[in-house]
C-alpha cells in the first residue's frame, strides 16, 4: 500500500479504526457523558500512553453508529505538520464521509467558488449539508505542532455545524481554542483520572479471564498498584500467570508508573515462546509492520501468522487497515521492548533499522526508509534517499517535510551530493528560513565543480534576501528557450521563467512578461509543478494592474485561485497569489472580500511570500482599516510589517511602511509629523536598477510619489508639479498606466493648490477617463478629503455637459458620482441612488433587512453581523444583496445614504 505515495494522495491505514482487542471493556460511564443532549462540539480525550484514549474513541465511534451517526477516523502523525499533506488527508476525509447528502450548487470541491475559500469554511459547508450527526475522530492529536494546522482546527471549531462532533485523542492538550469552547459548555475534556478503570470494570475486567482464578484479596492489590491504569491491568492480565508476578501481587512494596509497566511487559515477555520473544525484539522499532517487512527483518517466512496472533492475544499490536496487512504497536509496549532489546543487543537494532531501511526504499515508502536509515546511522543511504524523494517533495510544496528530514542529515554528508543540498535550498528558501540556508551557500557555489546547476536556486535565494539586481543578473544568463526539460529540472527552469518575467515587468517589458510566464507556465505542466503556477498568478496579475487593466487583472486572480485549490492546497506560492488578489480587490473597493482572504491567509502571507508580494498585502489591509475607521488596527498592521521587515532583513520594507506612514499623517493633517518621518528614511535605495526600471511595489507607491505628496501638503506645488512632471513622461514611455492615473490624480491636486482651476479640472478628467472603464476607485480616494471638492465640481460638470446633449459622458458621471457616493458624499440628481424626499424603495424591506441595514450604519461588519444574528456570513452577504438592489444602489455607503434620505434610518 501507499507506494511513492503523492502529497496530495492519502495513506489509507491513517483512516482505520482501530479494533476492539479481546477482552476489553465497554467504558459506558464515560460513553454517556461524551454522548450527551445537546451534543458537545468537541470531545477531547487527553491522557498519557496507555490510558486507553484509542480505545475509548473506538467504543464512541461505534456507539454514534448504533445511534445513526455517520463517522470517520483520522490517525493523525508528525509528517501532518506540513500543511500540504494534512490539508490532503483532511480533505479525504471529509469527502469520504459519503455521498448521500447534496452537495449545494457551486460547493464541489475544485469549483471556482470552493477553492477561494480556506480549509476550515470548506470542510464547515461539507460537513453542514448532512441532515443527522457527524462524528469526526482524530487520534495521535498530540503529533500536530505546526501553527498553520492547528488554526485550521481553530477555525473549523469557530463554524462547527450543529450537528457535527470533534473527538480528538491526544497525550497533550492542544492549542485550538478549548478554553472558550469549555467555558460555554460547548466542549468536554477528559483527562487520565477520568480514563482510569473503576474497581467495578476492572473486576469485570479480570472476570473475564475465569482461567487466571483472581481472588478478591489479589484483585484489591492489583487495582491498589494500578490505580485502575488501563494498560497496567492489561499488563498484569498477561502476566498474571508468572509465579513471581504472582507471588509479589501481595508484596507492600510499590513502583512508580513507568517501573510498574517495565516490571509487568518484562514477565509478559518472558512468558512468551523463545521464538516469540526474538520476533517481539526484532520487530519493536519498526514504524509499522507487514509480514514481509518482518520476514525480511528476521530472515523468517511466517511474520503473517505470528502477527494475527499477537493481535488476538491482546499483546499491544492493532491492526491498521481491514485486509490484516499493516500493523502497529503500542508505543507503551514497543518502547520497553526496544530499551530492553538496545541495552542487550544494540547491534541487533542496527541490523533491523538498516534492513527496514532498504525494505521501505525498495517499495518506495521514504517517510519510513529514510527514519529507519537515520535510526541505524546510514547517514549515506539516508542522503539518497532523500535525494530521490526530495523531487517530488519540492514540486508538491512539501517543503515543511523537506526541512524536517534534512535537519536529521549531517552537513558532511549533504556536501557530498551538491543535488541534494540545491534541493533542501529551494525548501530553506520558500520557508525564509535564512539561518538554515548559510551553511549551504559554500556548497551551493561549489556545485558547478560537479556539474550541478545551482544558478535557478541562488537566484531565488537573491530574491528572498532582496538582493534583486543579483537575482536579475543570473537569470539573465540563463538559457531557457529551446528546453524540454522534465521532473524537477522542468521545476526549477517554470521557478526561472517566472522570475524572468518578474524582471521583464521591472523593465516594463510587459509583452516579454507574458511570453516569459506562459513559459513558466509550460515548464510547470512538464514538471507537473503546480507549486510554481501561483508566482506565474501573481506576477501576471500585478503586470496587467501596472498596465491599468484592472477588470483583466481581477478576471486573472479568480481563474488562479480555481487552478491553485487554496483551501486545499495552502502552497507557498498560492500565498503570493492572494497577497496580489488582495490588493487588486482592494483596488476596486471590495473590502470586505480583500479583508477577508488577508485574514484567512494571513499566517501563509507572512510566512512564505516574497517582499514585493507581501507589501501589497499589507498596505491593503492597512488601508481597509483605515477605510473603517480602525486607525488603531491600521497601526497595528504597519507595526506587523515592520516586524516582519526586521525579521527577514528586509530595509526595503521598512521603506514602503514607512512612505505609508508618512500619507498617513499627511492625511491627517499632520505634516510636520509626516516631514519627521521621511527625515528618517534612508535618501539611497538599496539597490540599483538600470534607468527606467521599477519594482512594482515602488510602481504602485515609493520615493517620487511620496515626495510628492510631501510638496502638495507642504504648500510646495511647482516643486510637485515639476516631480509630477518627469514622472508622467517616464510612466507613459513605459505604458505604466497604473502609475500614470495615480500621478495624474497627484497632478490635479497640485493645479488646484496653486489656483489653477481649469488645469485642476483638465487633470481630473483624463484621471477619471483612464480610471473610470477599470473602475480604479481607491486610487482616488487614497488621497483623502483634498479631492473631495475637485470630485464634487467634476460631478457638476458633467451633469451639466449630459444636459446640454453629451451623453457619452454618462459613464463617467457615473463613476465620479460612486467616488462621492463611497467617500460619504451625497450627490444631488445622482442617477445611482434616490435623491427625492419621500422616495421609497422599489420593494418593502423585511424585518431582517432593516435589522440588518442598522448594522451597516453602525459600521458592523458582516461577520460580526452573522454572529449577532446566528447565522452564516453567507445569509448576511444574501440579504444584503437583496437590500441592495431594493434600494438601487451597488455598495454599503450608498445602501446607507439612500436609507437616511428615506427616512428608513437615522
Amino acid at each position: 500500500m501507499d507506494f511513492a505515495a503523492r502529497p496530495m494522495e492519502v495513506f489509507t491505514h491513517k483512516f482505520f479504526t482501530p479494533i476492539s482487542y479481546p477482552g476489553a471493556i465497554q467504558r459506558e460511564e464515560l460513553l454517556a457523558r461524551l454522548f450527551r443532549a445537546p451534543p458537545y462540539g468537541v470531545v477531547v480525550v487527553q491522557a498519557p500512553a496507555g490510558h486507553g484514549k484509542s480505545t475509548l474513541l473506538q467504543q464512541a465511534k461505534h456507539h454514534g453508529e448504533a445511534q445513526g451517526a455517520i463517522t470517520a477516523w483520522l490517525t493523525l502523525d508528525e509528517a501532518d505538520n506540513d500543511m500540504r499533506r494534512f490539508a490532503g488527508h483532511l480533505q479525504a476525509l471529509v469527502e469520504g464521509l459519503g455521498n448521500d447528502s447534496p452537495i449545494a450548487a457551486g460547493e464541489e470541491a475544485g469549483s471556482p467558488r470552493a477553492t477561494r475559500r480556506r480549509l476550515s469554511d470548506w470542510a464547515a459547508s461539507r460537513l453542514a449539508q448532512f441532515d443527522r450527526a457527524v462524528h469526526l475522530y482524530f487520534d495521535e492529536f498530540q503529533a500536530l505542532n505546526n501553527r498553520a494546522v492547528l488554526a485550521v482546527f481553530r477555525e473549523l471549531l469557530e463554524r462547527l455545524p450543529d450537528n457535527v462532533t470533534l473527538f480528538i485523542g491526544t497525550r497533550a492538550l492542544p492549542e485550538i481554542g478549548l478554553a472558550r469552547l469549555v467555558v460555554n459548555n460547548q466542549a468536554l475534556v477528559l483527562r487520565a483520572d477520568d480514563l482510569r478503570f473503576s474497581e467495578t470494570e476492572a473486576e469485570r475486567f479480570f472476570g473475564q479471564a475465569q482461567d487466571l482464578g483472581v481472588s478478591r484479596e489479589e484483585l484489591d492489590a492489583i487495582y491498589r498498584q494500578t490505580e485502575g491504569w488501563p494498560a497496567a491491568l492489561q499488563l498484569f492480565r498477561l502476566s498474571l500467570p508468572s509465579p513471581s508476578v504472582r507471588g509479589a501481587l501481595l508484596d507492600p512494596a510499590t513502583h512508580r508508573p513507568r517501573q510498574l509497566a517495565e516490571y509487568l511487559a518484562d514477565n509478559v515477555l518472558g512468558l512468551q515462546p523463545p521464538r516469540i520473544q526474538q520476533f517481539l525484539r526484532q520487530t519493536s522499532v519498526l514504524t509499522r509492520l507487514s509480514a514481509g517487512l518482518c520476514d525480511e527483518v528476521t530472515g523468517w517466512q511466517d511474520s503473517q501468522s505470528i502477527l494475527l496472533f499477537l493481535e488476538r492475544s491482546g499483546l499491544f499490536l492493532r491492526c491498521l487497515d481491514s485486509e490484516l496487512s499493516w500493523f502497529k504497536y503500542h508505543t507503551l509496549f514497543s518502547s520497553f521492548l526496544a530499551d530492553q532489546t538496545r541495552g542487550e543487543e544494540p547491534a541487533l537494532l542496527d541490523t533491523v533499522h538498516r534492513r527496514a531501511a532498504d525494505w521501505f526504499y525498495a517499495h518506495g515508502m521514504h517517510e519510513d526508509a529514510i527514519h529507519h536509515a537515520i535510526a541505524a546511522r546510514n547517514y549515506v543511504f539516508a542522503v539518497e534517499i532523500m535525494n530521490v524523494w526530495a523531487d517530488r517533495l519540492i514540486v508538491d510544496a512539501n517543503l515543511a517535510t523537506v526541512e524536517r528530514w534534512s535537519d536529521a542529515l549531517p552537513l558532511d554528508q549533504i556536501a557530498l551530493h551538491p543535488e541534494l543540498a540545491v534541493k533542501i535550498a529551494w525548501a530553506l528558501v520558500f520557508l525564509r528560513r535564512h539561518h538554515k540556508l548559510r551553511p549551504l551557500l559554500s556548497i551551493l557555489e561549489k556545485a558547478s565543480e560537479k556539474h550541478i546547476d545551482s544558478s535557478v536556486v541562488r537566484s531565488m535565494l537573491a530574491m528572498v534576501v532582496d538582493d534583486v539586481p543579483l537575482a536579475f543578473s543570473i537569470v539573465d544568463t540563463m538559457q531557457l528557450r529551446d528546453q524540454q526539460p522534465e521532473g524537477f529540472r522542468a521545476f526549477e527552469l517554470s521557478a526561472a521563467a517566472n522570475l524572468s518575467g518578474y524582471r521583464a515587468m521591472s523593465s516594463g517589458d510587459f509583452d516579454a512578461e507574458r511570453e516569459a510566464l506562459q513559459l513558466a507556465r509550460s515548464f510547470g505542466t512538464r514538471g507537473d509543478a503546480a507549486f510554481s503556477g501561483g508566482y506565474s498568478f501573481a506576477v501576471h496579475g500585478i503586470s496587467l494592474i501596472m498596465q491599468g487593466r484592472l477588470n483583466d487583472a481581477l478576471t486573472h486572480y479568480r481563474a488562479g485561485l480555481a487552478e491553485q485549490h487554496l483551501d486545499l492546497d495552502k502552497s507557498f506560492a498560492a500565498a503570493s497569489l492572494v497577497a496580489c488578489y488582495i490588493y487588486a480587490l482592494y483596488e476596486c473597493d471590495e473590502l470586505d472580500l480583500a479583508e477577508s482572504m488577508f485574514l484567512q491567509f494571513h499566517d501563509l502571507i507572512t510566512d512564505a511570500v516574497l517582499l514585493d508580494f507581501l507589501a501589497l498585502g499589507y498596505l491593503a489591509m492597512a488601508r481597509i482599516q483605515d477605510a473603517r475607521g480602525r486607525a488603531n488596527r491600521a497601526d497595528e498592521v504597519l507595526a506587523e510589517a515592520e516586524q516582519l521587515a526586521h525579521n527577514a532583513g528586509w530595509p526595503r520594507l521598512l521603506r514602503i511602511v514607512a512612505w505609508e506612514r508618512v500619507r498617513r499623517a499627511l492625511l491627517a493633517g499632520e505634516v510636520e509629523r509626516a516631514q519627521a518621518i521621511a527625515s528618517r528614511i534612508p535618501t539611497q535605495a538599496e539597490f540599483e536598477l538600470p534607468d527606467g526600471w521599477m519594482i512594482f511595489s515602488e510602481s504602485i507607491e515609493g520615493d517620487a510619489i511620496g515626495r510628492i505628496r510631501l510638496d502638495l501638503h507642504g504648500g510646495r506645488h511647482e516643486a510637485a508639479l515639476a516631480r509630477i512632471s518627469t514622472e508622467i513622461a517616464a510612466a507613459q514611455r513605459q505604458r505604466r498606466q497604473y502609475r500614470l492615473l495615480k500621478l495624474v490624480v497627484l497632478e490635479a491636486l497640485a493645479h488646484h493648490g496653486r489656483g489653477s482651476d481649469n488645469l485642476a479640472r483638465r487633470s481630473l478628467r483624463r484621471a477619471v477617463q483612464l480610471a473610470a472603464p477599470e473602475s480604479f476607485v481607491r486610487i482616488f480616494m487614497d488621497e483623502g478629503a483634498s479631492l473631495l471638492p475637485l470630485l464634487r465640481d467634476e460631478h457638476a460638470s458633467l451633469m451639466r455637459d449630459i444636459a446640454a446633449g453629451d451623453q457619452s459622458l454618462a459613464p463617467l458621471q457615473v463613476f465620479v458620482s460612486q467616488l462621492l457616493s463611497r467617500s460619504g458624499q451625497l450627490v444631488d440628481a445622482d442617477r445611482t441612488a434616490p435623491a427625492q424626499s419621500g422616495f421609497q424603495p422599489l420593494e418593502p424591506l423585511t424585518d431582517r433587512e432593516t435589522e440588518i441595514l442598522v448594522y451597516l450604519a453602525n459600521g458592523v461588519s458582516n461577520k460580526e453581523m452573522a454572529r449577532r444574528l446566528f447565522v452564516s456570513e453567507n445569509t448576511v452577504k444574501f440579504h444584503l444583496k437583496n437590500i441592495y438592489s431594493k434600494l438601487a444602489v451597488g455598495s454599503r455607503l450608498q445602501a446607507i445614504n439612500a436609507a437616511r434620505q428615506m427616512a428608513l434610518i437615522r
